[in-house]
C-alpha cells in the first residue's frame, strides 16, 4: 500500500433566473429523458468496506450523511449511436436534517484526466457546502475515472465495484443528465432520503468543465435537468455560450486560461477572471495528497473533522508564510485562494437561481497589446476579479507557469519592508481590500474573516524585521 501511495502522488504530479421566469427551455416534466435505477446506499460492501474517493474527514460531525449509490440505466449517445446500457455511481454528501438543508445539490463532475477521479470543485468549496447546508455530489461521469489502474474503483476494490460499467465518453452527457433528474424524481433508491430538491447546479473544472461547456451548449437546451452551471477553468474552450444560455452560467478562469477573447453571450453568463489564480492550486494539491490518497493509499479511516482544519493551517497559505510546496507544480504550486471566488459563485448562482438576480460581473483581465496577460511589476496579472492578496500582495503568482500548477514565490523581508513599514500597515490595506470585495459580493464573510485571521498571524514576517509596532 505505501507503494501504491507513492504511485499515486507520482500520478498526480505527471498527470495531473428564477427557475420560471429566467428558464428559456421547456419545464421539466415536458423533456423525456430516461429514467437511471438508484441502488443503495452502498454501505460497508466490498473488500474495502467504504466508497472509494469518500470524505477523509468525518462530515458526520457536522449534521451530514455521506452515502454511495450505484445508478443504472441505458443512456444514449452523444454521437447518435446505439444507446448502451451503464452502471456507474455517486457519493452523495447530504445534511442529516431537512431544517439544515438549503434545498441545493451541488452535482460535481469530477476530473479524470489524471486517469482517476479528482473533485476538484468539491475540494475547493467543501467547507462552504458544509457551513450552508449544501449537498454536493461525486458524480462518476467519465470511463477512465472507474477503470483500469490502481487509483480506480474496479481495481481498488473489485468487489464492492463489480457490477460498475461504463460504455465510454460518448454516453457521459446522457448519464449526467439521467443522475440529475434521479435528485428531482425518484427511481429506486432516494439518494437525498426525502429532503425536497429545489435546485440543482452542476460544476466541473479543467476537463470537466470543457465537458460541462458542451453540455450547457448541446445537452441542456433538450435534458433541462440542470438550472445553472459553475463553469471552472475550460482550458482551450473559448467563451462561446450563444448569445444567452439556457440557464445561468458563470465561467470561472485563472490566469492559465486567459484569453483576450469577448464572451458571445450578453445575457445568463457571467465571466469571471480571477487575477493570480492558476489551474491548479496549493489548496486543491494538499487537500488531494495529504487527505483523499493517504485515505485511499493507506487505508486510513475517516479522521476527525479537526483534522481538516489542521491541514488548512498549510493548504491555506496564499503565500504569507514560506512553504516548500509553494514551488511545487501541480501538486501544490499557487497559493492564490481561488476557493473564495468557488464559494462566491456558487453563492450568486443559488440567488440567480431563486430570484432571477444575476451574479456580479467583475472587470476583465488586462492584456497587452500582443494577446497575452499584462502583469504589474511583480510579475503578477493586471485587471480582472482582485482578491486582497493580488491587490495588497505579499507574493508574486506566476500562475501560468506548467500551465497546470505554477508556482508562488514569497516577497523577501526587503520588499515586504518597502512595501508595509509594519504590519499594523499591512493589515489596514488587507482589511479595506476585503472591505471593498464583500461590499461588491465578491468575497462571503465568513472568508473574509478566514482570510484576515491569516493576515494577522503573518505578524512574523514583520517580527523578523523587527518592525511590529
Amino acid at each position: 500500500m505505501l507503494r501504491l501511495f507513492a504511485a499515486s502522488i507520482t500520478l498526480v504530479v505527471l498527470l495531473s433566473a428564477c427557475q420560471g421566469a429566467n428558464r428559456s427551455a421547456p419545464p421539466r416534466d415536458s423533456i423525456p429523458i430516461p429514467s437511471a435505477t438508484f441502488q443503495g446506499p452502498i454501505g460497508n460492501a466490498g473488500l474495502q468496506g467504504h466508497a472509494m474517493w469518500d470524505s477523509w474527514y468525518d462530515i458526520g460531525e457536522l449534521g451530514y450523511v455521506e452515502e454511495e449509490f450505484f445508478v443504472s440505466g441505458t443512456a444514449r449517445s452523444h454521437s447518435g449511436a446505439a444507446p448502451a446500457d451503464f452502471t456507474t455511481r455517486v457519493i452523495v454528501r447530504r445534511p442529516r436534517e431537512a431544517s439544515t438543508f438549503n434545498g441545493t445539490v451541488v452535482l460535481d463532475w469530477v476530473n479524470v484526466s489524471a486517469q482517476f477521479e479528482n473533485a476538484v470543485g468539491t475540494l475547493e468549496g467543501h467547507r462552504y457546502f458544509l457551513r450552508e447546508g449544501y449537498a454536493y455530489v461525486h458524480v462518476s461521469a467519465q470511463a477512465a475515472g472507474l477503470c483500469c489502474i490502481p487509483l480506480t474503483p474496479k481495481i481498488w476494490d473489485p468487489v464492492r465495484y463489480a457490477d460498475i460499467d461504463h460504455p465510454g465518453d460518448d454516453y457521459a452527457f446522457d448519464i449526467f443528465s439521467q443522475i440529475a433528474q434521479g435528485f428531482l424524481k425518484v427511481n429506486g433508491a432516494d439518494p437525498m432520503d426525502g429532503l425536497p430538491v429545489t435546485s440543482i447546479i452542476a460544476m466541473g473544472q479543467s476537463q470537466s468543465a470543457q465537458r460541462l461547456h458542451t453540455y450547457v451548449n448541446e445537452v441542456q437546451p433538450s435534458a433541462n435537468v440542470i438550472d445553472g452551471f459553475l463553469i471552472h477553468s475550460d482550458i482551450g474552450s473559448g467563451k462561446d455560450f450563444g448569445t444567452r444560455p439556457p440557464v445561468p452560467v458563470i465561467q470561472l478562469l485563472s490566469d492559465a486560461e486567459a484569453e483576450p477573447e469577448e464572451p458571445s453571450a450578453r445575457d445568463n453568463y457571467a465571466l469571471w477572471e480571477v487575477a493570480g489564480a492558476a489551474h491548479q492550486n496549493l489548496w486543491v494539491g494538499y487537500h488531494q495528497v495529504l487527505g483523499q490518497l493517504r485515505r485511499v493509499g493507506l487505508m486510513l479511516p475517516p479522521q476527525p473533522m479537526m483534522a481538516d482544519d489542521q491541514l488548512h493551517e498549510s493548504a491555506g497559505n496564499y503565500g504569507e508564510q514560506p512553504d516548500p510546496g509553494l514551488a511545487v507544480c501541480v501538486v501544490a504550486g499557487t497559493a492564490f485562494p481561488m476557493r473564495y471566488a468557488l464559494a462566491a459563485a456558487i453563492h450568486h448562482m443559488k440567488i440567480w437561481i431563486e430570484t432571477g438576480v444575476p451574479a456580479p460581473q467583475p472587470p476583465r483581465y488586462e492584456f497587452d497589446d500582443d494577446g497575452t496577460l499584462a502583469r504589474d511589476e511583480l510579475g503578477n496579472a493586471r485587471g480582472g476579479l482582485r482578491y486582497p492578496p493580488i491587490d495588497v500582495p505579499v507574493a508574486r503568482y506566476h500562475s501560468d507557469l506548467c500551465r497546470l500548477g505554477g508556482i508562488t514565490v514569497p516577497l523577501t523581508d526587503l520588499e515586504l519592508r518597502q512595501r508595509y513599514p509594519s504590519h499594523t500597515d499591512y493589515l489596514a490595506q488587507m482589511q479595506a481590500a476585503s472591505d471593498k470585495l464583500i461590499d461588491s459580493g465578491y468575497l462571503l464573510p465568513h472568508d473574509a474573516t478566514e482570510l484576515m485571521s491569516r493576515a494577522e498571524n503573518a505578524a512574523n514576517r514583520w517580527t523578523l524585521m523587527n518592525l511590529i509596532p
